[in-house]
């Protein structure tokens, strides 16, 4: 597969982050067991508290040879050829970077996700949107140049590849009606992403649900989020929220916990993955001008027929994706 920048999409692998916020976890906790202080710690390592820091938050990479002091001071050895093959796996270059993109971020965590569960008010979620959706989100902020739209697409590009992998990503997203109606690169573009989508949720890991506009105010209605769970043993589920200034990463059990119950509510109150497809197939026809108003009178609202379809927390999910409390492993998104 070729890009639009004219690179190759590199194949999809495993990337260095999962390794280094494992490396991160197993020093932080082992410093602890040894009853140590991070001051402690960095007296005895030669290096500053916020470099200690950095390394056992995950920001940065810590060498071979600074783990091996770290296992020594610790006591560490009974995980000494693990960490050192997680070290060394820790610092290979992600696929990102191929792209010019240094910190790999959410796309980095979402290449080792298992399963992704996306709400999204206003935006149709990263890995499906259309090429030419993606380019009129970033000709609508001048701060944007030809480059960043360049950059976002290829991303994006190599990103979609994982729902049609030999083992697949599980997708699931919620996403409200109105970032359906919001006609991004006007009718046309807007028309043809709407089939997009609809072709992408009839794949058996992706289930699409739409909260409609009939439903009025809805539990949380407020911004969008994005949870991340991970095959087991690798890393405990997580949260990651875009907002106006940046993002954030959310690790703490009882705030991922509540982002879980978060997108269960939302999941309760929107059609159901059939009705959603349905919907967006007939928002395509109406930006297209097939359906709606053809005979000069007023269109026919499409969403008053559909009503919310709430789902039972062990019902067996579509697509096989199951609900939190399931035994299922699980740049802007």
């Amino acid at each position: 597969m070729t890009t639009t920048s004219g690179r190759r999409a590199v194949e999809y692998r495993f990337s260095p982050m999962v390794p280094r916020l494992r490396v991160a976890s197993t020093l932080r906790r082992l410093r602890e067991q040894a009853r140590m202080s991070m001051e402690e710690a960095a007296a005895e390592l030669d290096i500053s508290v916020p470099s200690l820091s950095r390394i056992e938050t995950g920001k940065v990479n810590a060498n071979v040879h600074l783990v091996r002091s770290m296992l020594d001071l610790y006591n560490g050895g009974d995980c000494w050829r693990e960490m050192l093959d997680l070290t060394r796996q820790s610092r290979r270059k992600g696929w990102w970077q191929e792209y010019g993109l240094r910190d790999g971020g959410y796309v980095a965590l979402e290449t080792d996700a298992s399963i992704v569960r996306n709400f999204e008010v206003s935006l149709i979620p990263g890995v499906l949107q259309t090429e030419a959706y993606t380019r009129a989100l970033f000709a609508a902020d001048e701060t944007f140049t030809d480059a960043d739209a360049d950059l976002a697409v290829a991303l994006r590009a190599v990103r979609q590849e994982r729902l049609r992998a030999e083992r697949p990503l599980m997708f699931e997203a919620v996403v409200h009606e109105h970032a359906l109606r919001l006609p991004v690169g006007g009718p046309a573009v807007m028309a043809d992403q709407l089939r997009h989508i609809a072709e992408v949720a009839e794949l058996p890991n992706v289930a699409l649900h739409v909260l409609p506009v009939a439903r009025g105010a809805y539990p949380d209605m407020s911004a969008p989020f994005v949870l991340l769970r991970f095959d087991v043993d690798v890393l405990p589920e997580r949260v990651y929220i875009p907002h106006a200034m940046g993002q954030l990463y959310i690790e703490k059990p009882e705030q991922v916990r509540a982002a879980r119950l978060k997108f269960d509510r939302l999941r309760a109150a929107a059609l159901d993955p059939t009705a959603s497809i349905n919907l967006v197939r007939r928002v395509a026809e109406e930006l297209s001008g097939d359906e709606g108003g053809r005979d000069g009178g007023p269109g026919r609202c499409p969403v008053a027929e559909e009503q919310p379809q709430r789902h039972s927390r062990g019902q067996l999910r579509r697509g096989g994706i199951r609900p939190p409390g399931a035994d299922v492993a699980a740049e802007q998104p």
